[in-house]
């Protein structure tokens, strides 16, 4: 999707257009799913918190600036609505790994599952802020400056956070037996 489908696609939901949301969330459905899994771990919550952020979108969509990027703008809500549901939960959940996971050959897979279930663990470890910064940037792939404006921080704290959140998931997978690098 560019920028400028995004924006016609918004100027068509805020002139009434209802079948223009339903691409909406077609287009961005899987993505905030997939972000609010990275944050929470468990279906069942990523699924309201994924229903929650299309109804927060649909009501402030007004207030969305058209300088910035739409998918930006989403994901600053998927990822606020996702910390706070995690600090409502104040539990530790299991992260599901098949919610996150990038397309891969079977083979692939079979080689990778482990140290993925590995890395889900010690993910878990994280607190829910670090936990997102890391899913943004490595299961997003998302720059720094999309992931600073989404967390509302400068990119130097993001790049930070990130450097502490790696090293400690490193310390993680040491104590869990694994000495692969990341």
């Amino acid at each position: 999707m560019t920028l400028t489908d995004d924006h016609i696609l918004i100027e068509r939901i805020l002139s009434g257009d209802r079948s223009a949301f339903a691409e909406l969330l077609d287009r961005y459905q899987k993505v905030v799913y997939n972000v609010a899994i990275g944050v929470v771990g468990n279906q069942l919550d990523a699924e309201d918190i994924t229903q929650t952020v299309f109804l927060k979108v649909y009501e402030n969509l007004a207030t969305y600036n058209p300088r910035y990027r739409f998918f930006s703008w989403l994901y600053r809500i998927a990822i606020n609505e996702s910390l706070n549901a995690k600090k409502r939960m104040r539990q530790t959940v299991e992260l599901d790994e098949e919610a996150i996971r990038t397309d891969s050959t079977p083979e692939e897979s079979a080689v990778e599952s482990d140290l993925e279930n590995q890395i889900g663990e010690a993910l878990m470890f994280l607190s829910p802020e670090n936990r997102a910064i890391v899913v943004l940037r490595h299961y997003q792939e998302l720059s720094y400056r999309e992931i600073a404006y989404i967390m509302d921080l400068s990119e130097t704290k993001i790049k930070a956070r990130l450097y502490s959140a790696r090293q400690m998931l490193g310390r993680i997978l040491i104590k869990q037996g694994l000495r692969a690098e990341l």
